[in-house]
This record gives C-alpha cells, sequence and structure tokens, in this order.
C-alpha cells in the first residue's frame, strides 16, 4: 500500500496502514513506566482468497470515505519515490 525511501518512510507516512503498523512498534522501557499497550488496528484482516474490489484496509481504517468502500486505490506516486494507494492520502 505504500513504497517509500526508508527515511521518507518513516518520517512521513501518508497510508493509514503504514502509521497503525509504526505506531505499533514496541519501545524500550514503555512498559515499565506505566505507559499504556501498544496502538492497535482495530478490526479482522480481510479474506484474501478472491479479488477485493475496494480497498482492503477501509474497513479497519479511520480515514475511510465512502470512495474507499467502492473503489480500490490505484498505487499513486507522490514524489521523491514515496507512492501510496489510498483516496485519503493526501488529506492525512
Amino acid at each position: 500500500v505504500e513504497e517509500a525511501p526508508v527515511d521518507s518512510l518513516f518520517e512521513n507516512p501518508r497510508h493509514p496502514y503504514t502509521r497503525g503498523l509504526l505506531a505499533s512498534v514496541p519501545r524500550l522501557g514503555e512498559a515499565e513506566h506505566g505507559i499504556p499497550r501498544l496502538a492497535e488496528i482495530p478490526g479482522v484482516v480481510a479474506w484474501l482468497r478472491e479479488e477485493i474490489p475496494v480497498c482492503v484496509f477501509a474497513p479497519r481504517c479511520p480515514h475511510a470515505t465512502d470512495r474507499c468502500r467502492a473503489e480500490y486505490p490505484p498505487l499513486e506516486d507522490k514524489g521523491g519515490g514515496h507512492s501510496v494507494a489510498c483516496w485519503e492520502a493526501d488529506r492525512l
């Protein structure tokens, strides 16, 4: 859903799924200092045995719109080698 040079991906993730994954990375010392559990991406992973003609992440995405639930977003170049398949990438 997202392709980018490493620095660009970590500094400016453009897809909600990428943001969710990065938020779930454990950090040393968090659990022992009373910081809440890791962030979770809510919902259930899509069943991928059949082609899904819409955004696969839409049911789990807090930014999903009607368009996300109706059309599959193409992988679009956002500049600097950063590409993302998300209708809402420019808004996030």
